[in-house]
């Protein structure tokens, strides 16, 4: 059974998406300004030109400092009730099966859970070794709700050794980080291919 419903987003929300984030004054100070001095200083002795040391070395830095200032303001709206940003979807997941499957390159793990009703929920990516208790046959798994991007996974259950398995994640598979679909795993090359192949959608 997969449930799913919407909240707004919580303190432990906005925490897990901060995590290692440090803040905006701490990221410019100790990365942005340091990173634009040194590759200022580099750009010089390469072209001994002030001009284009300043450009290379401004620009990178302020490129920096913008990424930072947007991650910053969105985490900000994310944190107001009455901002669209805030919407946290919340999945509900009693498993039957978990495999592990083939990922593509340092894209992984891949994990992918059958539900009693035929339901089925491929995880990709890294961000799944944040949690030690995982993979889980049942868990909580909180995404927003404007990108699909994850949040954390609260395991309700103890934690399970998936089982390997053969199938494999394919070049041309259209998917992101979270993906509910229809399939068994008896089939499930197959209805990968089907649901996220090139004759997809």
């Amino acid at each position: 059974m997969i449930r799913s419903y919407r909240r707004a987003a919580d303190e432990a929300d906005l925490k897990a998406m901060t995590h290692g984030k440090g803040s905006l004054v701490r990221n410019v100070m100790m990365v942005s300004l340091p990173m634009g001095f040194v590759l200022l200083l580099g750009m010089y002795w390469l072209t001994r030109s002030y001009v284009a040391a300043l450009v290379v070395a401004g620009a990178v830095a302020l490129g920096s400092i913008w990424s930072n200032v947007r991650f910053f303001r969105t985490a900000g709206e994310r944190g107001r009730p009455d901002s669209a940003q805030s919407a946290v979807e919340v999945m509900e997941v009693e498993a039957t099966r978990v495999l592990d499957i083939e990922h593509l390159g340092s894209h992984g793990p891949a994990y992918c859970f059958f539900t009693a009703d035929g339901a089925a929920l491929l995880l990709v990516g890294q961000w799944l070794m944040e949690f030690p208790q995982f993979p889980s046959l049942s868990f909580r798994l909180l995404r927003w709700a404007d990108n699909g991007k994850p949040i954390r996974i609260e395991a309700t259950g103890g934690a399970v050794e998936p089982e390997q398995s053969t199938v494999a994640l394919q070049g041309h598979y259209k998917t992101g980080d979270i993906e509910v679909f229809r399939a068994q795993p008896q089939t499930l090359q197959q209805d990968l291919e089907t649901a996220f192949g090139r004759g997809a959608g």
